[in-house]
């Protein structure tokens, strides 16, 4: 992925998320923290979701909103979806709230207690209700 839209990310492809360095020095130079990227639509998100957690921690110190969705997601969604636990942690320390429902109700929190990868989950436990759906009674359909 590379774009290029004006916001400060132009030629900046999957691999950069990763180099702190770079990351800060777009931003020292003025590349927007909310906006700018194409498929992932925020660089947290992008970060979140390919990226190191220094850059994950380097971006929330400067992003207007850590729990900013894009596509109806958070970046901590991303983080725990890409199987970026240590992205979550440094999400879930920055103040992103891992109980948040989203995508038909489900959290980044509840996702990560239904991911094998996370056992040792980066949540915190005293956690908020995340209830899982009642099933509907069965009932025999009309003939």
């Amino acid at each position: 992925m590379v774009v290029n839209d004006g916001s400060g990310w132009a030629g900046f492809g999957w691999n950069d998320w990763t180099d702190l360095s770079l990351v800060r020095a777009r931003l020292d130079a003025g590349a927007d923290p909310n906006a700018g990227l194409f498929v992932h639509g925020r660089p947290l998100h992008a970060a979140a979701a390919i990226g190191s957690p220094e850059v994950v921690a380097e971006l929330v110190r400067r992003v207007d909103d850590v729990d900013a969705e894009h596509e109806g997601r958070t970046a901590l969604w991303e983080a725990v979806y890409n199987n970026r636990p240590d992205n979550a942690r440094a999400l879930v320390s920055a103040g992103a709230d891992p109980w948040r429902p989203m995508m038909n109700g489900w959290s980044p929190g509840r996702l990560g207690l239904a991911t094998p990868t996370l056992t040792s989950s980066p949540f915190p436990t005293a956690r908020r209700a995340c209830p899982l759906p009642r099933p509907r009674p069965w009932r025999r359909p009309d003939t």
